[in-house]
């Protein structure tokens, strides 16, 4: 199935995502999608984005950085306020492990300069972020090649580049290529190429709910999934499910499935990265 294409905009601009402290939101989020709420709710002509992260390298987005958790903005977690088709990410930017780099390098310095022993374990956790920082950077460029390839092709890349990032989309057409003449067989997400599933409307998914027997009910409630957290109100409820696409698709190290979650009378959407 396609949605209109009114409704949908792929790798859109960091402007027209985020409200604010536009800074912080280039270094850490990747934009991949925009979604018209009119594709499910015709009475809703509202946007929302799918975004994802350049810290997925290894574990969970902000798994350890605990302290700077808010009710939606945990593992694997990202909270954020919509406001006029917007967001603003409502967590501390430490939340981010990366963010924190510049601190414990200052720290370090100081406590190397006194022979503090403490120096050899920030010593350690510094060499970690020089790997997450290198991750970050592979995760930009594979990003903004693929984007670059849309913008040529009006297909994105469908391919895993895990292993072997692409840093231009003249390496991404070269590869391409050379699949196409070595025979592979090329198979892109369901909905408008881009995304897998919307409000459970995929022929993936109902196929899947029709073969095992499950209900809308039981969807909706994200039980059965690899998800670490889910998007709940003060009820017990999960908010509204809006769609979901395939994260490593978009990026060098990404999520199995990308999930956007909202709930219209907090303002509040929230985005869940899972992994299979």
């Amino acid at each position: 199935m396609n949605i209109p294409e009114s409704c949908i905009k792929a790798f859109p601009a960091y402007e027209d995502v985020f409200a604010d402290d536009l800074e912080n939101c280039k270094k850490h989020f990747l934009p991949i999608c925009s979604i018209n709420l009119q594709c499910v709710f015709p009475e809703q002509d509202e946007w929302l984005h799918i975004v994802s992260v350049k810290e997925i390298y290894e574990g969970c987005v902000g798994e350890d950085t605990q302290e700077y958790h808010t009710t939606y903005t945990k593992e694997d977690m990202l909270g954020f306020d919509v406001s006029n088709g917007k967001y603003t990410f409502e967590a501390d930017w430490n939340y981010f492990l990366l963010n924190q780099q510049e601190q414990k390098e200052a720290e370090y310095a100081q406590l190397k300069a006194a022979e503090d022993k403490q120096y050899l374990r920030l010593k350690r956790e510094l060499g970690q972020l020089s790997e997450l920082a290198q991750a970050y950077i592979q995760n930009e460029n594979d990003y903004n090649s693929r984007k670059q390839f849309y913008e040529l092709t009006k297909g994105i890349y469908p391919f895993s580049s895990i292993g072997d990032t692409f840093d231009s989309v003249d390496g991404l057409i070269a590869d391409i290529e050379k699949k196409r003449t070595d025979g592979w067989g090329f198979s892109y997400p369901e909905i408008n190429g881009i995304l897998d599933d919307v409000a459970f409307q995929s022929d993936e998914t109902r196929d899947f709910m029709e073969k095992y027997d499950v209900s809308i009910e039981e969807m909706r409630k994200f039980e059965n999934t690899n998800l670490i957290h889910r998007p709940l109100k003060e009820n017990g409820e999960v908010f509204t499910y809006i769609g979901s696409l395939t994260g490593y698709l978009f990026q060098a190290y990404g999520a199995g499935s990308v999930h956007l979650f909202y709930d219209q009378e907090l303002k509040k959407a929230v985005i869940c990265f899972e992994y299979t």
